[in-house]
């Protein structure tokens, strides 16, 4: 048994998606698409996820995460990783620096929990009250947290349907995955590391994130030294489904 993953495209820059907390590779698709015309594209389901739902790791943390994805990397490849993903794909550029070529970060942060010295997160009781409803109604759960991601978004009903209409289309996510790495975006905190990533970073985020708010993309992009920020106007969460052409043209201009 083994992480699910696909390959979109015969030629050109090989590119890796790694997606976020409660959703699969499949919410991809159709930027997969799109960017295959010109790039390899590698969609891969996490550990507990989607068609890797049986993959179920003895530790879900973000230093397993990494060890287990990395070796799926092709050669050359930038990888990119949104939310939940972009942190584990810091991770991966700090423990294997020399894996991949470039990284790209969507609507990611160093630590996802408000605190007093980090103001630039959500209410730390939203994630608490994800975490206690969990054993009662994940599939609501789930729900709950699509509509926290398009909040804010001036497309934020179609972005809230087309989440909710990939989230259980390959499966349900194991229980256990669900918990362990939502304790990832509760606990982990890499902003004493970030500075230690020496490749070429494009850090994209949303004007209107509620999760990941403005300035924490921000910060990333001054404590990350050889990065770019693009902030697209209007985005909220997922910036590659509501202002898709857009994400692609940061894209391309930072690959080119």
């Amino acid at each position: 048994m083994s992480i699910y993953r696909e390959t979109l495209g015969d030629h050109g820059q090989p590119i890796m998606l790694i997606h976020g907390w409660g959703m699969s590779g499949n919410v991809w698709e159709s930027l997969a698409e799109k960017l295959s015309t010109l790039h390899r594209v590698t969609l891969l389901d996490l550990p507990g996820y989607g068609r890797s739902a049986h993959y179920v790791l003895p530790q879900y943390t973000l230093q397993y995460l990494a060890d287990e994805l990395v070796s799926l990397v092709p050669p050359g490849a930038t990888v990119l990783g949104w939310s939940l993903g972009g942190m584990i794909a810091m991770q991966m550029a700090l423990r294997y620096p020399n894996a991949f070529d470039r990284l790209v970060l969507v609507a990611a942060s160093p630590q996802f929990r408000l605190s007093a010295d980090w103001p630039h997160a959500v209410d730390s009781r939203i994630l608490e009250n994800f975490a206690s409803e969990l054993a009662d109604s994940y599939q609501q759960t789930i729900q709950q947290f699509l509509a926290i991601q398009a909040l804010g978004s001036e497309h934020a009903r179609d972005e809230i349907r087309v989440l909710r209409g990939k989230v259980f289309r390959d499966g349900e996510p194991d229980k256990t995955a669900l918990r362990q790495s939502l304790n990832i975006l509760q606990t982990a905190n890499l902003r004493d590391q970030v500075a230690g990533i020496a490749m070429n970073t494009l850090i994209i985020g949303g004007e209107r994130d509620r999760l990941v708010p403005v300035a924490a993309v921000n910060w990333l992009a001054n404590n990350i030294n050889r990065s770019q920020l693009k902030v697209i106007n209007g985005a909220s969460h997922a910036p590659f489904i509501s202002h898709q052409e857009q994400f692609i043209q940061a894209l391309h201009e930072f690959l080119a």
